[in-house]
């Protein structure tokens, strides 16, 4: 009973997920539900997943950090600055998840002496990775899926995010300076190994593969298949890797708005109130159950791609729950030695908030020009 309990705890998202696609199949006549899957998406997040682990395998990531920040005497707002910023750059890339693994208990290692210092350095780490992340359509996972729900086109996707990234970037910069400055000794730490160079060679081909089937360059199915057979050759290792709570998530989700559309009166009324209030309307569910599952419900219900892709990458800020990375940073926090939960959700709450409450209207004012 306990480990059902800790399961429910660990994964409330794909158990949500669950009952609301078997509840929804009691309302729609049998069908091929696996028809609804989108299994582009699925594929590509599972590719990504298994390129990114490599990365995570040969210690690119952390070697990279280090080699940014050094060793010796150093200040807590320089460090705080440069911990931040490696994760917003870096989560356009690998993912804001990845990015916050790789950098957070970075962060808990060199302020572990300064406690509050390091909580709130989290806390805009956390607020830097999840804007960072959509500045590209393999940035987040939801951003994976409409890119190519959509059939968007690289013009149309930067279009509406590049501004909202920008200003997003200019206001974590003005959190930095909040840092307290301090004297800060980095102590010196074994040199991190990397793995073999061909690996890390054949890991960022396995990348830029992956870049070529968002994009629509190359079949996903080929893309799935090249991916799969160097992995098995390689490290079977990083299949470890890959977030299947997540990919099932997904699944069940797709399942449950494509139940929903088969019924029309729900259909109607969903459309109604999500038409036009795009933005409004992800933001807001993003914040009860959290952003990805936002986008993949809201988006059975409209055609306005750019500000449902906007609504739902903003709506990562707010609540704890309105983006998992926050969820994972906050993990990570709560193993550090002294942690504070009501100060680090008080402080992270006011900084995220204030940010939706910045970022909200300027991204209404874009896209509406």
């Amino acid at each position: 009973m306990k480990a059902f309990a800790e399961f429910i705890k660990r994964e409330f998202l794909l158990v949500i997920a669950g009952i609301a696609a078997l509840v929804s199949c009691l309302f729609v006549p049998v069908t091929n539900y696996i028809n609804y899957i989108d299994t582009n998406t699925i594929g590509l997040l599972f590719c990504l997943m298994i390129a990114v682990a490599g990365f995570r395998e040969s210690n690119l990531l952390a070697a990279l950090s280090r080699k940014l920040l050094g060793k010796g005497t150093a200040y807590t707002r320089r460090t705080g600055i440069t911990l931040v910023f490696i994760s917003y750059f870096s989560a356009m890339l690998f993912t804001n998840d990845v990015a916050l693994i790789a950098f957070v208990p970075l962060t808990a290692a060199i302020f572990a002496d300064k406690p509050k210092t390091m909580s709130y350095v989290i806390v805009v780490q956390t607020a830097a990775a999840n804007l960072g992340s959509m500045l590209t359509p393999f940035g987040n996972p939801q951003n994976i899926y409409l890119y190519s729900y959509y059939k968007m086109t690289p013009a149309d996707f930067f279009s509406a995010t590049v501004p909202v990234f920008i200003v997003g970037g200019i206001l974590i910069l003005l959190l930095c300076l909040f840092i307290k400055n301090e004297p800060l000794t980095i102590q010196g730490r074994e040199k991190v190994q990397l793995g073999k160079k061909g690996y890390i060679i054949m890991y960022t081909l396995l990348f830029l593969l992956c870049l070529l089937a968002v994009f629509g360059v190359m079949d996903v199915i080929v893309v799935f298949a090249s991916v799969c057979m160097v992995a098995i050759i390689l490290d079977l290792r990083l299949f470890a890797g890959v977030d299947y709570s997540l990919l099932l998530t997904f699944a069940f989700f797709f399942i449950f708005v494509g139940n929903i559309q088969n019924l029309d009166a729900v259909k109607n009324f969903v459309t109604s109130i999500v038409s036009d209030r795009e933005m409004l309307a992800s933001v807001a569910v993003s914040q009860v159950i959290s952003n990805v599952p936002a986008a993949i419900m809201l988006s059975g219900f409209t055609e306005n791609a750019r500000a449902l892709v906007v609504g739902v990458n903003i709506g990562g800020l707010g609540t704890l729950i309105a983006s998992l990375a926050s969820v994972i940073s906050f993990r990570i926090y709560m193993e550090t030695d002294d942690a504070k939960p009501i100060r680090y959700l008080l402080t992270f709450t006011a900084v995220s908030v204030g940010l939706l409450a910045i970022i909200y209207p300027f991204a209404i004012l874009f896209l509406n020009r």
